[in-house]
């Protein structure tokens, strides 16, 4: 199991920043004219939110397949990484418009903080019993 920690940053809160990034992963695949009503708040990832508030963070799965649809627009979902450089930007839009599928670990920015189950508890996200 692992997390990627989702930062506030001067354009969104934390948990709009990482609705936003869950929404525009699933639009890889599906995207926003092509989909149906039930489509409409469609996410790859589940979300949490630290109990003290604030702060959230995406669950993902690094192997997870997703399937690049031809007419993919990433523009809000490049929107949500301003502090990634320019030539990685550029090198994941052409991997992800180039491709038919792709695992989600190859396109994780390099600035993104992933955390493992133990940091999540160690700093409590939640209890180990979960």
């Amino acid at each position: 199991m692992s997390y990627i920690l989702i930062s506030a940053n001067d354009d969104h809160t934390s948990q709009e920043r990482a609705e936003l990034i869950t929404r525009e992963l699933y639009n890889i695949t599906a995207p926003e004219a092509m989909q149906h009503d039930y489509q409409a708040d469609g996410t790859v990832f589940g979300l949490v939110e630290h109990p003290d508030g604030g702060d959230w963070a995406m669950h993902i799965q690094e192997d997870w397949v997703i399937y690049c649809h031809d007419d993919v627009d990433l523009d809000r979902l490049v929107g949500a990484f301003p502090e990634v450089p320019a030539d990685e930007v550029a090198t994941l839009r052409s991997l992800i418009e180039s491709s038919d599928k792709i695992e989600f670990s190859q396109i994780i920015p390099s600035t993104a903080t992933v955390r493992d189950h133990d940091y999540m508890v160690d700093n409590g996200w939640f209890t180990e019993s979960i």
